[in-house]
């Protein structure tokens, strides 16, 4: 008895401690993110030949995105962005194009230092319309990655750039500057 009372009790505060909460466990964040943007697609094919690969002139991306941490390096990620692009139409199409993306997924953070890596996944759906990618709705896996530059605790700067591809039909492609701010932790 004297022996599994000190085993019992060794055991429960070695649960205790492993089941605690980690430091970053329900860190949030919210980020606005505005940059560039592009997109590649084929066009229609001209008789016997292949059909030309066709891009905008010039595009602009504006998204948000909310996150959660599960641990000190890893987070959930729920995204809005919307690109809307101008050119690559061809003859009979509109010159404007849109794409709006919903996403879900993970970002997996490679430090906790001034300057944060990360990378991040997802699936969602895209809608897109207008000029040469009037496509409709489709579901999308996004990936990309960034750096944030931690002014505080609280906010960060920072560039990010995200790859989205739609089956194969059509790619988007968005580069730019975010700004996050964050709450939660302790």
């Amino acid at each position: 008895m004297g022996y599994n009372c000190p085993v019992r009790s060794g055991a429960l505060v070695i649960v205790a401690l492993l089941g605690s909460t980690a430091h970053a466990d329900g860190d949030q964040a919210m980020s606005v993110g505005l940059g560039w943007a592009t997109f590649s697609t084929l066009g229609k094919p001209k008789g016997k030949q292949a059909p030309p690969t066709l891009s905008p002139d010039v595009g602009g991306a504006l998204a948000v995105s909310y996150e959660r941490s599960v641990s000190t390096d890893l987070s959930l990620r729920a995204e809005l962005a919307g690109g809307v692009f101008s050119g690559g139409g061809e003859a009979m199409e509109s010159d404007t194009s849109y794409a709006l993306l919903g996403d879900a997924g993970v970002v997996f953070r490679f430090d906790v230092l001034t300057f944060v890596p990360y990378a991040f996944g997802g699936l969602g759906g895209v809608v897109a319309g207008g000029g040469p990618i009037d496509r409709g709705a489709d579901v999308v896996l996004v990936v990309g990655g960034g750096l944030d530059w931690l002014q505080r605790r609280e906010r960060s700067l920072g560039l990010e750039a995200r790859v989205a591809s739609f089956g194969g039909d059509i790619t988007v492609v968005t580069f730019g500057v975010r700004g996050t701010v964050r709450w939660g932790f302790f």
